[in-house]
């Protein structure tokens, strides 16, 4: 039950960080020609891990690598899953002690950070694993070999419900503050539309033709821009909407540069902070009508 909790609340706040105590986990009995695992302390990844490590009854070594609480892919990215952040783990832990090889099985999405060539220097052998560890019982049957489904990394739509629920959670603690200053009166409909657009850029953003994902979320305010257009009177705030509208489209497709596979190496930002300071300048001139 605790784990469940765990699961869903980590869900909902995966942009935050949730370390556990790094370590070198003894799973089974291994022994000194037992495989060395190499993953991040990121709680949730290591807990489903050593559940499915146990249940397969692996006999392995799992190095749980300090990156501050953050998951595989994105502390590589960072800079926080490194090879230096390995080799300090090998060092403390002593774990050329334990095993009577050099091998170490890296996740295949810690490529961006850590190097085989750099590990090598150091008397250590890189191997990356697959993408999914449902995969790694194959994958040391197989001989530390991959097949071409397990170096795929899929992105489905289970995948990107979770990520939208946790995208809109994240940006609505972002726009809960302007929503009350600004649009006080409408602030259900407004953290609706929040919600709106972090699913729609979750699960429906690959249909739109576009490659940036800032032109996505714009698009997405068009059907929304429709609806209010139609339906507000007032010339003055039919403006105010339509700028607050657009503004919300802009930085929730921007934000989701961070909150999708597809888009973290996007540079909108010189072009987001362009549009914003247009949509306030107009949006400023309102007031003075």
């Amino acid at each position: 039950m605790i784990g469940w909790i765990k699961d869903i609340y980590q869900t909902l706040f995966r942009f935050a960080r949730f370390p556990c105590e790094p370590d070198t986990v003894l799973i089974g009995n291994p022994d000194k020609s037992s495989p060395v695992l190499v993953t991040c302390n990121f709680d949730y990844t290591v807990r489903h891990l050593k559940d499915y490590l146990e249940k397969e009854q692996l006999d392995c070594f799992l190095l749980v690598v300090n990156t501050k609480g953050t998951n595989v892919w994105c502390a590589a990215a960072e800079g926080i899953f490194t090879t230096d952040t390995v080799l300090s783990h090998l060092k403390v832990y002593n774990v050329g002690e334990l095993v009577n090889h050099h091998q170490l099985i890296l996740p295949q999405l810690s490529v961006a950070g850590v190097k085989r060539k750099e590990l090598k220097e150091h008397g250590w052998e890189g191997i990356y694993g697959p993408v999914y560890f449902a995969d790694l019982k194959e994958f040391l049957n197989n001989g530390l070999t991959k097949n071409k489904d397990m170096q795929a990394l899929e992105y489905g739509y289970w995948e990107r419900f979770k990520m939208g629920l946790s995208h809109a959670v994240f940006c609505t603690l972002v726009c809960i503050v302007p929503i009350f200053l600004f649009a006080s009166d409408y602030w259900i409909q407004a953290i609706v539309l929040v919600w709106y657009f972090a699913f729609c850029m979750q699960l429906i953003e690959h249909f739109i033709p576009f490659t940036r994902l800032l032109y996505k979320g714009l698009v997405l305010s068009l059907p929304i821009l429709a609806l209010v257009l139609t339906s507000v009177k007032d010339p003055v705030l039919k403006i105010q909407v339509t700028m607050g509208i657009i503004a919300l489209g802009a930085y929730i497709g921007y934000d989701a540069q961070g909150h999708s596979h597809l888009g973290q190496n996007q540079q909108s930002g010189k072009l987001f902070t362009m549009i914003f300071a247009f949509l306030a300048l107009v949006y400023g001139g309102t007031l003075l009508l």
